[in-house]
């Protein structure tokens, strides 16, 4: 059976006379991460801000990425209508763009969206010269009172709804009318555009000489200059926000680093041993005082 005593190791030799040993190193500081208020704050706020921002930056994308794909060579977004038709003398929509009953209101508002819209129109009733026009809403009620029209109310998938209005059968030219804003009228198809403004406005689609039997294929077509300063803006906007939210978020996360000598803890530094000098050896056995070697120094 071995012995355990004889397997252990051997213990270090001893210092020469005179040597001091090495001074034992200073205790290294213990490091470490700590979170107080703040940093929560920071988190819920980098939290809250990252919503909005990724809404910002999508809406931003979702805009330019629809201005270069769904519209035409133009800049238009186009919207094609099933035919329109009534057995009236004219089809028309009130109150097409409802801002101001008087007039023009919150001009800047129209002059920021820079909205243009674009009519085209196809005749396809009892006469090829087909009529589209612009007018007030008020004018245009005018010239069709007592007359026998259809009235768009709304449009289902493409599909208008209409509410009958009686009267009768004829009226006047529309060509021969001074209170059309914009029209354009023809065999063929016809192309009407306007930008718009604030106030109560109507469009109108009739023959030509005004005759009853109203049909026609309609196009609608918008573009506004608005729609790639605002894209650009809300993506920029959104970067911010969300570069914001990640910082605040990191920090938050990381918290602040503190040790122990932030802390007040021990950090003890220990003092070095002052110079040893060397003491001269203890005299041999038998040496009288005299015969002892000098002292160093």
């Amino acid at each position: 059976m071995t012995n355990t005593l004889d397997s252990a190791p051997p213990p270090p030799p001893p210092l020469p006379a005179g040597v001091a040993p090495a001074p034992p190193r200073p205790a290294q500081p213990t490091t470490t991460r700590t979170r107080n208020a703040g940093h929560i704050v920071a988190i819920i706020v980098g939290c809250l801000l990252l919503v909005p921002g990724l809404g910002m930056a999508a809406g931003g994308a979702a805009a330019a990425i629809g201005q270069a794909v769904a519209t035409d060579d133009d800049g238009y977004f186009r919207f094609t209508l099933d035919r329109i038709e009534t057995t009236g003398v004219a089809i028309a929509t009130t109150d097409l763009w409802l801002d101001d009953v008087e007039g023009d209101a919150s001009p800047w508002v129209f002059d920021f969206l820079d909205v243009d819209l674009r009519l085209r129109v196809d005749g396809a009733g009892s006469t090829d010269d087909v009529f589209v026009g612009i007018a007030r809403s008020a004018d245009l009620e005018q010239y069709l009172d007592g007359a026998a029209y259809s009235e768009v109310i709304e449009v289902d998938n493409r599909n208008p709804r209409y509410q009958q209005v009686d009267g009768v059968g004829s009226i006047d030219s529309p060509l021969g009318q001074d209170f059309w804003t914009v029209s354009a009228s023809g065999s063929g198809e016809q192309q009407l555009d306007w930008e718009a403004r604030g106030g109560r406005w109507s469009v109108v689609v009739m023959n030509s000489d005004g005759s009853p039997v109203v049909a026609a294929d309609v196009e609608i077509g918008a573009r506004s200059g608005a729609v790639t300063p605002v894209s650009i803006g809300l993506l920029v906007m959104g970067g911010i926000v969300i570069i914001a939210a990640a910082v605040l978020i990191v920090v938050g996360a990381r918290g602040r680093r503190s040790s122990d000598a932030d802390s007040g803890g021990p950090n003890p530094l220990v003092t070095p041993l002052p110079p040893h000098s060397p003491q001269p050896p203890p005299p041999a056995p038998g040496l009288a005082e005299e015969d002892q070697p000098p002292a160093a120094g």
